[in-house]
């Protein structure tokens, strides 16, 4: 085991080192490489956005040839890497210098048709567009130029060029690495040759090849050596339907990374798309002969692997054999643990002992307390049998202390009409019978809408709102709770016998708590709230209603339309109270 966690640990931090040598050192060239052709290159677009303010703040007169050619010379040496600069006019004629020659040149180099699409082209362009490649015979070299419209008072008067030659983009580039395993290089497109390190010289197409070309966007052919057709011959193979990704490098989030065979040698090539400097993308890239730039990381890991093989096949078995052992009742004790956060008791088995000691502990102590909460769950339900199961699982919650408490809350108060008759008409025993079913509907729906039973009374109900359990809308709740009730009776047979009923809901202040003897303790609620709601379920019978709702509790009620029914005097109090009923 010891031998195979080092040879796992020696493999890992080999293949690490050499997925992140290989990811730092194709990262470096390529961020090298844009920095390159971003230094070379954005000073170019600087010196185009500067000029074209000069015209258009009217600092310089486009039209005054001696002024123009001071600013152009300005261009060239502030930026050493321009080729050239000009400034194309409406009549065809172009005024240049080339940094070659230094000499003023005027010349008409463009068919009037190409000039006036240049002009349409750049109409609307701010503040400049990178062109499209063109061949330049004098040089006999590709350029890249940026364009920047030139207006002065409002009017397009010029196109202003400076241009640089691509063979700067190959010395740039030659530039990233010393390593005479990786090659680095630009591709115009997926299919032509922008820089590279055999194009430094300059020159990238032959005389008859530049005949084809057209300088004008949309024109003739790219004036650059297709991939299939350069010298390259590893470049055209990497770059061919061969390769596949490479795996053995830490991942790039906008690169590309891989490998082929090439000549018995493991290359690898990343690109990375390069989208600011035209229509057409460039895409910088190199290529690594990934076995000879890092012979020791990647010798040492073959070599490592080779010689450990063995080893780590026969610690693979040993650790799923003993893990599999080790894990079986680590596995058993998760699961169970699962079934107790779900509250189910009844599935779980006792776990069996192990012979190890802690797993041994840990299955005994889980087992105890499988019995202590099946002895609580059980103490719970049959305590939840005589009191409301809010009001059993404050006890349990609070050590079987339940202390006193005055509030405001809602009573409600039901009862059967005539159930002293219907007692006469079916006997004693379907009675029972028939009140169990009621009192079951009865209690689901009360604790639905968040009240409390507190109290059986023979046939009646007493259940109160925000206590124990608080509520913020505690008394709409308590109506809610009535008006099903009252529904229910009204569709609902029970044991086959329908019953009618009559609600009284009162809002007041209550104390609510256990009282009665030490050994035997009821909960429920105090106060004159509660007997006048009692009172108020009395009335129904003098107003020939079913559910008549207090003053207090219909000040509290904002979404059920209420309408008045007149003051009465209650039997007990002073004053007289004020009665609602809901709006039919």
């Amino acid at each position: 085991m010891a031998v195979a966690v080092v040879l796992y640990l020696g493999l890992s931090s080999t293949a690490r080192l050499t997925k992140d040598y290989h990811h730092m050192l194709i990262e470096t060239v390529l961020d090298k490489m844009q920095s390159k052709v971003e230094k070379l290159l954005v000073p170019v677009e600087y010196q185009a956005s500067w000029f074209s303010d000069q015209v258009e703040n009217g600092k310089l007169d486009v039209d005054n040839y001696e002024q123009v050619e001071v600013f152009l010379r300005g261009i060239l040496g502030a930026t050493p890497n321009v080729t050239g600069a000009g400034i194309q006019y409406p009549d065809g004629y172009a005024r240049f210098i080339l940094r070659k020659t230094n000499e003023w040149l005027v010349e008409k180099q463009v068919s009037d048709e190409n000039n006036t699409r240049l002009f349409e082209v750049m109409n609307g362009v701010k503040p400049f567009v990178w062109g499209e490649l063109f061949y330049y015979e004098a040089l006999e070299q590709t350029v890249i130029d940026v364009r920047a419209p030139l207006y002065q008072d409002g009017e397009l008067k010029a196109v202003l060029f400076i241009g640089v030659t691509v063979a700067e983009l190959s010395k740039q580039i030659l530039e990233t690495s010393k390593d005479r395993f990786l090659t680095p290089f630009i591709l115009y497109g997926d299919d032509h040759i922008l820089a590279h390190p055999l194009l430094i010289s300059g020159r990238t197409i032959t005389l008859e090849q530049s005949k084809k070309a057209d300088w004008v966007e949309g024109k003739g052919e790219i004036p650059l050596p297709r991939v299939s057709e350069f010298f390259d011959t590893k470049l055209i193979k990497l770059r061919s339907r061969d390769v596949q990704p490479a795996r053995l490098i830490a991942p790039f989030e906008d690169v590309d990374v891989n490998v082929a065979r090439i000549d018995d040698d493991m290359h690898l090539v990343a690109t990375r798309k390069l989208t600011r400097f035209g229509r057409i993308p460039w895409i910088t890239g190199v290529y690594i002969n990934a076995e000879k730039s890092d012979v020791t990381a990647t010798t040492q890991l073959f070599e490592m692997a080779g010689a450990g093989f063995v080893v780590l096949i026969i610690s693979v078995i040993l650790s799923v054999k003993v893990g599999r052992k080790i894990a079986r009742p680590i596995i058993r004790l998760a699961e169970t643990a699962i079934w107790i956060r779900k509250g189910l008791m009844n599935p779980i088995s006792p776990l069996p002992r192990s012979r190890l000691k802690e797993l041994d502990q840990a299955a005994l102590a889980v087992n105890d307390m499988i019995e202590g909460l099946r002895e609580r769950d059980m103490i719970r339900e049959v305590f939840g049998r005589y009191v409301p199961e809010s009001i059993a699982a404050s006890l349990m919650h609070e050590n079987g202390e339940l202390k006193p408490i005055s509030t405001q809350a809602t009573i409600l108060f039901s009862d059967i009409a005539g159930f002293t008759k219907l007692t006469e008409e079916v006997g004693p025993e379907r009675i029972v019978s028939v009140l169990n079913c009621y009192f079951s509907e009865v209690v689901d729906i009360l604790e639905r809408h968040g009240g409390v039973v507190t109290q059986f009374q023979g046939d009646a109900v007493l259940a109160t709102f925000n206590v124990p359990i608080q509520s913020e809308h505690h008394a709409e709740n308590a109506l809610n709770a009535a008006i099903e009730i009252q529904d229910l009776l009204h569709h609902k047979k029970f044991d086959g016998i329908s019953l009618k009923g009559r609600i009284g809901l009162n809002t007041g202040n209550v104390v609510a708590g256990a009282v009665g003897a030490k050994g035997r303790l009821t909960y429920t609620v105090h106060g004159d709230t509660v007997n006048l709601a009692a009172r108020i379920e009395n009335l129904n019978k003098q107003f020939g209603t079913d559910i008549l709702i207090s003053e207090d509790t219909a000040k509290l009620i904002k979404h059920i339309e209420l309408e008045s029914i007149g003051s009465t005097d209650v039997r007990g109090r002073s004053a007289s109270v004020h009665l609602y009923v809901i709006k039919r």
